[in-house]
């Protein structure tokens, strides 16, 4: 009888699983294993923004961090299979755009970029949906090596 109410529980959570995706959990070790094996995980970010509404700015969510001087970082967008938009971020130093997923001219799109620190300090990640679509996504930040 507990081999039988074993097995049924296991049959019922890999349907639970498979119904409703991923785990928070299983989406960053994914996304952190496109990240690279030279990469090691320092912060993941995870964001659901709704779509924009007419003329409305598209949605953004932004995370500040300190970054160190002489540190090269990659930082590794993952949109959810499931997601009606695609996932961009940048990386900015007040105000200065330092790095992007997005090339907005060519609407090219890169799962990851590197960036050098030349300097210790606050740093800002906003994460946006093309076109103002809504979406799903995970962020990676990875230490890469010191420079």
């Amino acid at each position: 009888m507990k081999n039988i109410k074993l097995l049924m529980t296991l049959v019922i959570s890999s349907l639970c699983s498979v119904a409703f995706g991923q785990t928070e959990a299983q989406k960053v070790e994914i996304c952190s294993g496109i990240a690279g094996k030279d990469a090691q995980y320092v912060k993941d970010f995870s964001v659901q923004e709704l779509a924009a509404e007419g003329n409305e700015k598209a949605p953004t969510a932004k995370y500040s961090m300190i970054l160190q001087k002489d540190t090269r970082y990659r930082i590794t967008i993952c949109t959810d299979d499931d997601s009606p938009g695609r996932g961009f971020v940048q990386l900015f130093d007040t105000g200065a755009l330092l790095g992007s997923s997005y090339n907005q001219t060519t609407g090219k799109e890169y799962k990851s970029f590197e960036i050098d620190i030349q300097k210790t300090g606050v740093y800002h990640i906003f994460i946006q949906f093309i076109d103002g679509k809504a979406g799903k996504a995970t962020v990676i930040l990875s230490f890469v090596k010191k420079l």
